[in-house]
């Protein structure tokens, strides 16, 4: 599958998430990829796969870093200040993945996330609200 295949599709199901899943349950879908990301990167580290924790890692920060890029300072006051310094920690740890080939840091960021992301699904039990993304908001500028 090419790359702009893999885009349309993953588009799609954006499209399709965005219209059916409430913000908060989205960001622990997010958590959980970076989870899966970090768990992979480990078993890759003690096969010795060193390009494939490399690839897995840099996925794990994509993800990282575009939930701090969403951060709303304007909104969010004390708690995306909060959420910045935390997602600011991990991005670094993760790098640091990379640096020593160390396993250890993987299971320190997997714990943390798992936290993390405990709390935004106990934040999603408790929304009955809509999501507030639309298909149309998910299309890229023309």
């Amino acid at each position: 599958m090419s790359t702009l295949q893999h885009r349309a599709r993953a588009m799609n199901a954006y499209q399709a998430a965005s219209t059916t899943v409430t913000p908060a349950m989205a960001i622990v879908m997010l958590y959980d990829g970076a989870m899966k990301f970090l768990s992979l990167a480990k078993v890759a580290i003690a096969e010795g796969r060193i390009e494939d924790r490399c690839h897995l890692v840099n996925k794990a920060h994509a993800v990282v870093h575009g939930l701090q890029c969403q951060l709303d300072f304007a909104a969010g006051g004390d708690i995306a200040r909060i959420l910045d310094r935390y997602y600011d920690y991990v991005l670094h740890r993760m790098m640091q993945i990379n640096i020593k080939n160390d396993p250890s840091i993987c299971e320190e960021l997997i714990d943390r996330l798992r936290e993390m992301r405990e709390s935004w699904a106990t934040l999603a039990r408790g929304s009955s609200t809509t999501p507030t993304v639309s298909v149309q908001d998910a299309r890229p500028p023309a």
